[in-house]
């Protein structure tokens, strides 16, 4: 007998669940804490210098250090090389700045250091996942407009969260294109599941799938008859917004280039 779905999840979404359930060590150390003991300086002193330059990326997005530090104390538990750590450290940290970048735009990210570094390293899990800024900023600008900025926007966050590991999940399991993957994101988030029970939905999808068509046409029918969304709204909603975006960056992109085209032609002048 096939197993369900959910017991297939990975252990970077059994990860995010668990910090979920676990909030963030609050007396986590610094980054300098950890430096300064000497055990940790012989083996990764190295990179010291290279890992500050990250911390202080960090800081300036009014987040802790102790993000970086958590992330040299288990790269210590598992001996990991200096080389590889640091290359590891500059992806984790592109990540909590995207994320800080994603909140902050929307109001989303708490002015408490503390909590906001909580709710990023959370959020940035996501992207470990695969899920992409993109997705991140379709689903987050759904959550809000449903569920506007209650307890300061912590509730879209983590609808956001909630709907986006289901995603990850399915598109391990299936391989949905982006488009898929954004109009699962959004059904998820407008549909009337608790956030606890939004991941029945991937049983759900496994059951459609069984019954041999593609994995659309399993979710238009999961769409419809498990989050009581009509599909072709849904599709055509999140077209017509994927559409403006686009619309939105080329402008943006021309206005650039016009720009640059401007500088150039004025320093011909002189």
């Amino acid at each position: 007998m096939k197993k369900p779905l959910y017991r297939k999840v990975t252990r970077l979404v059994l990860a995010l669940l668990l910090v979920l359930l676990f909030p963030f060590n609050a007396a986590a150390q610094d980054l300098q804490a950890w430096f300064n003991k000497p055990a940790n300086q012989a083996a990764y002193g190295a990179i010291a210098a290279e890992t500050r330059i990250l911390a202080e990326a960090i800081q300036k997005a009014s987040l802790s250090d102790s993000l970086i530090a958590a992330r040299l104390e288990e790269a210590a538990k598992k001996r990991i090389p200096a080389n590889v750590l640091l290359a590891t450290l500059k992806e984790d940290t592109a990540r909590y700045l995207i994320v800080s970048d994603a909140l902050r735009l929307r109001g989303l990210q708490p002015e408490n250091e503390k909590q906001a570094t909580a709710m990023v390293e959370q959020v940035a899990l996501l992207l470990r996942a695969g899920i992409d800024r993109t997705e991140l900023d379709a689903t987050l600008d759904a959550a809000v407009s449903k569920l506007g900025m209650k307890a300061g926007g912590k509730t879209a966050v983590t609808r956001t969260v909630a709907a986006l590991s289901v995603v990850a999940n399915a598109r391990a399991a299936y391989g949905m294109s982006k488009e898929e993957s954004l109009l699962l994101a959004r059904a998820l988030v407008e549909s009337k599941l608790s956030d606890k029970k939004l991941d029945s939905v991937l049983d759900s999808i496994q059951k459609a799938m069984a019954k041999g068509g593609t994995i659309g046409e399993a979710l238009d029918s999961v769409i419809e008859k498990e989050l009581n969304i009509k599909a072709v709204e849904a599709k055509s909603k999140t077209k017509s917004e994927e559409n403006a975006k686009d619309k939105s960056n080329q402008g943006k992109s021309e206005d650039k280039d016009n720009s640059g085209g401007n500088q150039g032609g004025g320093s011909g002048k002189k």
